[in-house]
């Protein structure tokens, strides 16, 4: 991926999950819930507990990687962390808010004809607006229009749609829109067929085919005022705790490539923690050398 440019894989972003899942086989564990994390009993590694399916398991570990949501960090952290509470439910009187804020957000797949857009030719050359020759569209408020905005996605990636028809994946919600959590499924096609409507569709138009729908009560995190120092307090707080990380879309950026870039570059930092004389002294009370916490 090339930053400033959109990327995906033939059957979509998934595919880098379920190929880590594939490469790690029954090493991953799904439905275990953290709930808390403490320091080992001789400060020598990390004990994890989860709630899982077959009951209470700890864990114990030399290093620990976390990926839980800021939302769900306070409680799993507090043990080994004083500090937990206070970066992750800071009363933020600035702005309203509580810790680091994610708000509602849809994401709605939705196909419809060629035939259904608007037969313009669009400025400086760029085509007919039934081809979608672009990436997508942002819905300025002012507008009056509550989808956030329109990928592309049949002009984007090849093989999204079938021929005559344009697949547009839609944003709906967010931090001016959080009412978005009581509209039914229904309710929530309907406002996304109408912002198709006001900005790319025919009044004509047949009714929106749906591919897919997912609703995210707590979706992208927001760096809003006052994230940046809230930030320095968890460096500081983590610095004091050798072999564990904290690590998530809150912390450099929510895309993709800054997602898998951090990841990545923390997978290295990690490796060197374990290959050194700290890492190999804490041996002792590993049941497992690593645990990734994730969200």
């Amino acid at each position: 991926f090339e930053y400033g440019n959109p990327g995906s894989f033939k059957e979509g972003l998934a595919t880098l999950p379920n190929a880590i899942a594939a490469e790690l086989g029954d090493r991953v564990r799904l439905q275990w819930k953290v709930t808390q994390i403490q320091q080992a009993p001789d400060g020598a590694g990390y004990v994890a507990t989860f709630d899982t399916p077959d009951g209470v398991r700890t864990i114990a570990a030399r290093t620990v990687v976390s990926t839980v949501p800021a939302h769900s960090l306070a409680d799993v952290l507090q043990p080994v962390m004083p500090e937990a509470t206070s970066i992750f439910e800071q009363v933020r009187a600035e702005i309203g808010r509580i810790g680091i804020y994610h708000p509602p957000v849809a994401a709605v797949t939705v196909a419809y004809p060629k035939s259904a857009f608007r037969d313009v030719d669009l400025p400086n050359g760029f085509g007919n607006l039934r081809d979608l020759p672009g990436f997508g569209s942002l819905n300025p408020r002012t507008e009056g229009v509550r989808t956030l905005g329109t990928l592309w996605s049949s002009s984007l990636f090849p093989g999204r749609a079938p021929p005559g028809y344009n697949l547009l994946l839609n944003y709906i919600g967010g931090s001016r829109d959080v009412t978005l959590c009581d509209l039914t499924e229904e309710e929530i096609v309907a406002e996304v067929d109408r912002g198709c409507r006001d900005v790319l569709l025919q009044p004509d138009a047949p009714p929106p085919r749906v591919v897919g729908m997912k609703i995210w009560p707590t979706a992208i995190p927001q760096y809003e005022i006052g994230h940046l120092p809230l930030i320095k307090e968890l460096e500081a707080a983590e610095a004091k705790l050798p072999g564990l990380w904290v690590c998530g879309n809150y912390r450099l950026g929510v895309a993709f490539p800054d997602c898998v870039t951090f990841g990545y570059d923390h997978a290295k930092v990690v490796k060197d923690f374990l290959n050194s004389k700290g890492g190999e002294s804490k041996s002792s009370v590993s049941e497992e050398s690593k645990v990734e916490v994730l969200g």
